[in-house]
């Protein structure tokens, strides 16, 4: 026992170390792009069912320092409610919108389809394509920071991560937000091929070069499909600190749940060392926490201060993302949220239990819901659509 305890205080002062280290790193760089440059930049946004907060974000695209060219919304049948749903929003852009009949496809993920649908009438004017996701509220600086590098030619592809909203997500969304922004500060090296989806921008010769028609025809998803093409043809890839996306909770537990097991499910086949690595981590940490709880309950000081540490480190999360939250222009938590994030942060074994959780529901991806569709998954590109419901979620 005094070897395991010993070991524990190990992992949990090193957990910690890390932890205020990596805070310590991105916030000391965390600084809103200031360069700016102009061009043709085309965004094309994947979209189904009534999508309750397109107003907003096509506000949020008319407020835009960068005014897009156009932008292409893509959807997989006439009769989808996001068709109607975006035409009659489409005053409020500042650019004209083409909405694409993508069709169905039972062999991959429905978003591919989109995306395949909406990139053949991308043209050589396009200087920039942006994809982005229909739950973000882009501040008024995000297409410029986006875009610039890959104007410039500095960037074959420019990306960025989310920022959880944790106000009204119910408890399964509040431990989301803590579990997300914790990843969300975590240095992403370009040559990890990390992409996110909801937020990214190529350039023309970079689309060309993937040639993304052929890599998406069998996957379920399309960001880490790209990180990972991106990193195999050697392209410049450029993930910006600033560039964390405000997003909106997918709705209640159940909704978020579901959402936040097929996030380590897509990991787990498009990303497997990634997920392995969290795998393994993750219970480490957890074993740990108990062995001290029990040294610190037998009397051992030592583990108790270890404790102490950890949580001292933990509780350094609340206001660094509360110094993130207001760098980026994110709405502050409402205050019940935000003491539920203070307590989270507190508890570091919670929200390490909450990612254990999700890891071991994740373990076998053989069939993954995602909107309105269930899908068959035997391997990476061997996906079926195996149900088909009305697309009239969020």
């Amino acid at each position: 026992m005094p070897e395991l305890i010993a070991a524990a205080i190990a992992i949990v002062l090193a957990q910690a170390a890390l932890r205020v280290w990596g805070i310590f790193l991105f916030l000391a760089r965390l600084r809103r792009p200031s360069v700016a440059a102009a061009g043709r930049v085309t965004l094309v946004l994947p979209l189904t069912g009534r999508a309750p907060g397109l107003e907003a974000l096509f506000a949020a695209l008319a407020a835009q320092s960068l005014p897009p060219a156009r932008l292409l919304v893509t959807v997989e049948a006439a009769d989808d409610p996001a068709v109607q749903r975006a035409s009659a929003l489409a005053p409020l852009l500042p650019c004209p919108l083409e909405v694409i009949i993508a069709g169905r496809s039972d062999r991959r993920g429905q978003k591919n389809t989109n995306l395949i649908a909406a990139l053949a009438r991308i043209t050589p004017e396009d200087q920039a394509v942006v994809l982005f996701d229909a739950d973000i509220r882009p501040q008024p600086w995000w297409l410029s920071a986006l875009a610039t590098p890959v104007l410039r030619g500095e960037a074959d592809l420019v990306t960025g991560y989310r920022w959880p909203l944790a106000g009204g997500a119910g408890v399964v969304g509040t431990f989301w937000a803590a579990l997300d922004r914790g990843f969300a500060l975590i240095p992403k090296h370009a040559a990890l091929g990390f992409a996110w989806g909801g937020s990214l921008a190529l350039s023309a010769a970079a689309l060309a070069r993937m040639d993304l028609p052929r890599r998406l025809d069998r996957t379920l998803t399309e960001d880490l499909v790209i990180g990972a093409a991106v990193a195999s043809l050697g392209l410049r890839l450029l993930h910006r600190r600033a560039l964390l996306l405000p997003t909106l909770a997918e709705g209640a537990d159940r909704a978020m749940l579901g959402f936040a097991r097929r996030q380590f499910q897509l990991m787990r086949l498009y990303c497997p060392r990634g997920w392995m690595l969290g795998a393994v981590a993750t219970p480490i940490a957890l074993i740990a926490w108990a062995a001290l709880m029990v040294g610190a309950w037998s009397g051992s000081v030592a583990a108790l201060l270890a404790m102490g540490v950890g949580v001292a480190a933990g509780l350094l999360r609340w206001p660094a993302h509360r110094r993130v939250g207001a760098t980026i222009g994110a709405p502050p938590d409402p205050p019940g949220a935000a003491l539920a994030q203070a307590l989270l942060a507190a508890l570091p074994p919670l929200v390490e239990l909450f990612g254990a959780m999700l890891f071991l529901a994740s373990a076998r991806p053989r069939r993954i819901r995602w909107r309105h569709l269930d899908y068959a998954v035997a391997g990476p590109e061997a996906v079926r659509v195996i149900a088909r419901r009305a697309p009239t979620g969020p």
